[in-house]
Formats: structure tokens, C-alpha cells, sequence
């Protein structure tokens, strides 16, 4: 069957321009990889969780600023079609 150029409805996560999809665990090496990146996060504080696309992140973080740049950092990653945060702030 051809690509008509659509995203296919039976997918979970939206198909790249060139019609590839990403695995859940290449978005989640992505993910980590980001958050390892963010200096605003710290470092070995956060797991990430990928099923069907959606990321589940979970870990102990001190500030809520932490919280929101984790958040952003996979929220914009291709592929990812949902974010659920599991983040715990001691200091919000």
C-alpha cells in the first residue's frame, strides 16, 4: 500500500516525514539524553518511561524550576505523543 502522505490513525506515535517511526526506545534514549544535557537538571535524578510514545518520567527533584525544564525538554521530542510527569518537588 502507498503512503498517501497521511499519518496513519493505528499508529500511536506520528510517522516522520519520511513515513519511519520512531521506537519507544529510541525516544527514550532521546529523552534521557536531553535531560543528561540540561544543566537545570540534576544529573541521575529522573527515569524515563516510554510506552506507545508517551513518556513517564519519575524521580525526587528539589526545585520546581528543575521540574519544568525536565518537562520541556522531552515534551518537544518528535514522536512523543504524550508527557506524564511523576515528579516529585521537596521545595516547590
Amino acid at each position: 500500500m502507498a503512503h498517501s502522505g497521511f499519518p496513519n490513525p493505528d499508529s500511536a506515535v506520528p510517522d516522520g516525514a519520511d513515513g519511519a517511526r520512531l521506537s519507544d526506545e529510541q525516544i527514550g534514549e532521546e529523552a534521557t539524553r536531553r535531560l543528561a544535557w540540561d544543566a537545570a537538571v540534576p544529573e541521575r535524578t529522573i527515569t524515563v518511561e516510554v510506552s506507545n510514545g508517551r513518556i513517564v518520567l519519575n524521580g525526587e527533584l528539589e526545585h520546581d524550576a528543575q521540574r519544568i525544564a525536565a518537562l520541556e525538554d522531552v515534551t518537544r521530542l518528535f514522536g512523543v505523543a504524550g508527557v506524564c510527569d511523576r515528579l516529585v518537588v521537596k521545595h516547590p
